[in-house]
Order: C-alpha cells, then sequence, then structure tokens
C-alpha cells in the first residue's frame, strides 16, 4: 500500500478571492474531518500533493504533519475522501477533504478491477466488454491493494463475470453485490445488407434494364 508524508499548515476560514490568491502560490486549501473530531482547515503544497496522486492514486495513505501557529505540531494519519479539480485544467487540484483513519480499523475503499488474459471468445471472433471499472470492500487500510487482477481466459462468446466470481483474499470483504455484471464476450455484430424497399431498384438492375432498351431500339431501326 503506498503511502505519502505531506505538510500542512492550519488555515483560517478564507474569501473566495484569499482562496484564489492561496491557489496562484501553489498552494491549495484542504480540510481533515472523521473519527469524532473537529474538522480542521488547512492548506498543503499542490505540487507534492499532485506528486502522491499520480504515484499512489486517490488510495494512497497520508501521514499529515500539521503545523499550527502557537501550537505543537501534531501527526493525522487521513486518506483522500474527495479531490477536486479545474472543470477545464484537471491536473489543476483546487480543494481536497481528507478524512482521519485508524490503521486498526477497517474502512470502505473502491478498487480498481484490472482484466488479464486473452478470453477464449476473443479468438472465435467475439468483443470484450468491460461493464464495470471498480468494485467497492471493506478491509485495513494496510491491506489496500492497487487493483484486483481478473482472469478473462476461459470466457467465451456469451459468458460473463459477475461480482461473486472475484477470487481474492478473504482478509478483503466485497462491499459490491454480487450478481452485479463486470464483463462479459458479446458475439460479433452481423453486418446488416442494405435491403432493397418496393418500388425500387438496385443500380445492377438498372444496368440490365437500360442495356434491354437500347438493344430493343437497335432492333427497331434495322
Amino acid at each position: 500500500m503506498e503511502r505519502m508524508v505531506l505538510e500542512a499548515q492550519t488555515r483560517s476560514s478564507m474569501s473566495k478571492g484569499q482562496r484564489k490568491q492561496l491557489r496562484g502560490e501553489g498552494k491549495v486549501p484542504a480540510v481533515i474531518y472523521g473519527r469524532g473530531e473537529d474538522t480542521l482547515p488547512l492548506t498543503v503544497d499542490g505540487r507534492i500533493l499532485r506528486q502522491g496522486l499520480i504515484t499512489g492514486g486517490s488510495n494512497v495513505i497520508v501521514d499529515l504533519a500539521v503545523k499550527d501557529k502557537g501550537k505543537k505540531n501534531r501527526q493525522e494519519t487521513v486518506m483522500f475522501k474527495d479531490v477536486q479539480r479545474d472543470i477545464i485544467y484537471q491536473d489543476r487540484i483546487i480543494h481536497v477533504d481528507f478524512i482521519r483513519i485508524s490503521m486498526t480499523d477497517k474502512i470502505e475503499v473502491a478498487v480498481t478491477l484490472n482484466f488479464i488474459g486473452e478470453a477464449a471468445g476473443l479468438i472465435e471472433g467475439g468483443v470484450f466488454s468491460m461493464v464495470t471499472r471498480e468494485v467497492a470492500i471493506k478491509c485495513l487500510p494496510g491491506d489496500i491493494p492497487e487493483h484486483f487482477d481478473v482472469d478473462i481466459s476461459a470466457l467465451k462468446i456469451g459468458d460473463s463475470l459477475a461480482a461473486d466470481a472475484l477470487d481474492i483474499d478473504q482478509k478483503f470483504e466485497v462491499l459490491t453485490p454480487p450478481d452485479t455484471l463486470l464483463a462479459q464476450i458479446l458475439a460479433p455484430m452481423a453486418e446488416e445488407k442494405p435491403e432493397v424497399g418496393e418500388g425500387e431498384e438496385t443500380a445492377a438492375e438498372v444496368t440490365v434494364a437500360a442495356a434491354e432498351t437500347s438493344e430493343a431500339e437497335a432492333a427497331g431501326e434495322e
């Protein structure tokens, strides 16, 4: 499980203009909440924050070193609850919600599915359809996997794979409903031939008719 260290600074409530100025300085406004403790407004370094998300993803465990003016520095173990990005520039983070966690208490997270193997149905000309990209599980923070490998080699045309077929360690409690469809192998789509409507002629029929008319006219002239 990825883990990162991030420095944070406590802050007071800010106006919209102050938050905009803060982002212009490369900082990102954030808050921490959860586990029955007070919500704590913070600022964090935007560059280090982006690097951590790229390396570890949204399920990374964050060790926050919180600096509070006039008070003793504190440590907070948190995870990302919500990451708000700029609508146009997706690499620009505008706000982050952190949630406090305990390394000894299970939490709910979403884990990406990594489909591996070549399905037998694909060799037969079928089409692979991924229906669900991730599943919800409950486990200890230190056990959170980067992804689950899902072998689709045995799937033939018409076969499907549901959540109850996941072969994963018992330390993971799958919260996604067991009948949730994860992937399937569809039959290849048959090519549709254009139909000739009533009163319509094909190009070949028109050509033959024109040729016959020309021959008849030539015979009449002789």
